[in-house]
């Protein structure tokens, strides 16, 4: 019998069937095209895509400390105690208001928020294992301390069309953006424990492909490896993508998750394909 709630947001992407069987409280980040503004969670993926294709200005914004309070305190009828895993902090606002939210309620010792220092399918991967482990009965400092160990064993590897939406919302330098764009080559970035670097640079995804697949080979000399696969507008890539892996045999767990969350679909831009990486 799980002891203890948890609450994440929107960015992870859970399905509300996961939501509901396993009775997370999500809490929703917004997003502003132009004039017009959006729950992310109940958008349309392709709206997102649109905008991004139309060059439309686009605005994203946390939850505030009132909607982590509400949520800390709906799981607090439920659960002894209560885990809160946000988007990486270097990202997004969202973890520093969830941390005002618990300071608010006198840094209630029930509450632990936690930054998953990932996003995409990595925030997701986390709070799955996450449940699997908490439903075993172990407590909220077993939680946490199992969640450091997970968030160490994975990265995420991501590919986009262009570096400028990542620049544009500061997430990436400029001169770094400058060489990848200049080159016309497709980047690949590493985002692990918070920190987002252009890894390694190729001519084409076909390249791609052949870069992550031996990623992954290199991971199975560690073990059992886990691969979930998300895309912005690259569905058939995805798809093309998750095939290689899955030629690489039984030691590998791979996943098609679907569309990256339109808030972080946002930020990411178009020809964005995220693969978490992660060791058992």
């Amino acid at each position: 019998m799980r002891k203890v709630g948890i609450v994440c947001d929107s960015t992870f992407g859970l399905s509300e069937e996961f939501q509901n069987q396993h009775h997370i409280t999500v809490t929703p980040l917004k997003i502003l095209i132009e004039q017009a503004e959006y729950v992310d969670g109940k958008l349309d993926p392709d709206v997102i895509i649109q905008a991004l294709h139309d060059k439309k200005e686009i605005k994203t914004s946390q939850p505030t400390p009132e909607i982590f309070i509400k949520a800390f305190e709906e799981q607090l009828k439920k659960y002894d105690e209560v885990l809160c895993v946000t988007i990486s902090s270097t990202l997004s606002g969202t973890y520093n208001s969830a941390q005002l939210a618990k300071k608010i309620l006198k840094d209630d010792p029930r509450i632990m928020v936690i930054d998953s220092e990932t996003t995409i399918n990595g925030g997701a991967y986390l709070v799955e294992r996450l449940v699997e482990y908490l439903d075993e009965g172990h407590s909220l400092a077993e939680g946490v301390a199992r969640l450091e160990e997970l968030k160490e064993k994975g990265s995420l590897v991501f590919t986009v069309n262009n570096l400028q939406t990542l620049v544009r919302n500061g997430r990436l330098g400029k001169i770094q953006a400058f060489i990848g764009n200049i080159l016309k080559i497709k980047p690949i970035l590493r985002f692990k424990q918070g920190v987002l670097e252009l890894e390694h640079k190729v001519r084409s995804f076909g390249n791609v492909i052949l870069y992550l697949v031996n990623e992954v080979e290199k991971l199975l000399e560690k073990g059992r490896v886990i691969v979930r696969i998300a895309y912005v507008d690259e569905s058939v890539r995805a798809k093309e993508l998750e095939h290689e892996i899955f030629q690489l045999g039984e030691d590998v767990s791979v996943r098609l998750t679907g569309i990256i969350s339109p808030i972080v679909s946002a930020h990411v831009g178009l020809g964005g394909l995220g693969v978490y990486l992660a060791t058992v």
